[in-house]
């Protein structure tokens, strides 16, 4: 780039702005992913594309299956950030907020949780990046998009301690609460798919 990276960068973010104004997705993808040539470690291009993705585009469809789609698409893009930005506690928090809350508190979330609740490529997908979904299986048995998200802040909460990486984009009360946050979540979701007494108890009292 002859020096001139951040010339460039700073020209195709206008031009992702601008794509995202007049909803051309397509376009805004490409731009994006110019970006991310040029730029892999600036982590706010992962942030960016990744909203886009599943909060923006995925409403663009009428089907609740294809909206699911653009949601997973909008995690599979943050974990490919962290292949670059290797336990950025920030974007590991972020995919816990992006599988608890986009999937747990959208207008379809009965149908997203279900879908993701038999989704075993995705649940590979989690295994094969760090995060063991077995160890957030819901009382049906399969894993609970909370519980799973729960295991994300948690690798965000060990790299920032372990590791002494710093905290981005959210004051530590915010970033220390995702994890029983998600656990108090995927309690009151239980509740609400019928499931009471032992397992609902006990899900609360995980929450405390």
């Amino acid at each position: 780039t002859l020096g001139l990276r951040g010339v460039a960068a700073n020209i195709l973010w206008g031009w992702a702005n601008y794509y995202r104004k007049i909803e051309d997705w397509d376009k805004l993808e490409m731009t994006v992913n110019q970006i991310i040539r040029l730029q892999p470690n600036f982590v706010e291009v992962w942030d960016f594309q990744a909203h886009n993705l599943s909060y923006n585009v995925s409403v663009e469809f009428d089907d609740y299956r294809m909206r699911y789609q653009w949601v997973k698409k909008g995690i599979d893009f943050l974990i490919l950030g962290t292949h670059y930005n290797r336990d950025e506690p920030g974007m590991l928090s972020q995919l816990g907020w992006f599988t608890g809350q986009k999937i747990g508190r959208a207008d379809e979330h009965q149908q997203f949780r279900r879908l993701f609740r038999d989704d075993k490529d995705f649940h590979q997908t989690f295994r094969d990046n760090g995060v063991d979904v077995d160890d957030g299986l819901g009382p049906d048995g399969k894993p609970d998009n909370w519980l799973v998200g729960k295991l994300w802040y948690t690798r965000a909460v060990d790299a920032h301690v372990s590791q002494n990486k710093p905290i981005r984009g959210r004051t530590p009360l915010l970033f220390y609460s995702g994890a029983p946050m998600s656990q108090m979540n995927s309690a009151a979701a239980m509740n609400k798919d019928g499931y009471f007494f032992e397992n609902a108890v006990l899900a609360w009292q995980q929450a405390k």
